[in-house]
């Protein structure tokens, strides 16, 4: 029998403003800290489900621009467009005909089904911000912004690395809505370089 977590005031707090979960904090800290979100924007949503990130960006932007939600499982009601399918089957041109152009914003909290290995589940947590971070810089305009969320451990600095190549500015945050024995922090990219041409 599964242990289920006690409810904290992230959660309780969750459901009384209406999101479908407490990761809808995290995002809420980092747009308060970095501005990652702008007016009407084409935005990417990796590992949607089950919807919390995609209804802040909603109310943040007052429910003007595009989005398009990537997850292997289903969003019942989901508030932008859904696509259904491993991030590693995305076509990025079918994400840039859904949003009618580049995005402005990636964001990623993907996480893989967790085994209880740490080592495991960074390993696949990793493969997964990477596949993120691939799709980024297919889809995002120049100037545009990526949070993505990592696995802490021993290929997460090659990781920030590339994240710091790939961007004007770089930051690693660690929210304070992320449970306290979580591993998980989040890259914020910010400005895309220009791809070198």
């Amino acid at each position: 029998m599964g242990h289920r977590r006690p409810p904290d005031h992230w959660n309780e707090r969750a459901k009384k403003d209406g999101y479908s979960a407490r990761s809808a904090y995290k995002l809420e800290e980092i747009q308060r800290r970095f501005q990652v979100i702008p007016r009407n924007p084409r935005v990417v949503d990796l590992g949607c489900a089950p919807g919390s990130w995609t209804e802040y960006i909603a109310r943040v932007t007052r429910h003007t621009g595009t989005v398009v939600g990537i997850d292997i499982e289903d969003v019942p009601g989901y508030r932008g467009q859904l696509l259904q399918e491993s991030i590693f089957d995305v076509d990025p041109q079918r994400v840039l005909d859904i949003l009618g152009g580049p995005a402005d914003l990636v964001v990623s909290d993907m996480a893989p089904a967790t085994t209880g290995t740490r080592f495991t589940d960074h390993v696949r947590q990793i493969e997964l911000a990477e596949a993120g971070r691939a799709l980024a810089e297919a889809v995002l305009r120049p100037g545009g912004n990526f949070v993505v969320k990592v696995f802490d451990g021993e290929d997460a600095p090659a990781f920030v690395l590339r994240m710091r190549k790939g961007y004007a500015r770089a930051k690693r945050v660690k929210p304070e809505a992320t449970r306290n024995k979580s591993v998980e922090f989040f890259m914020v990219g910010m400005g895309r370089k220009a791809p070198e041409s």
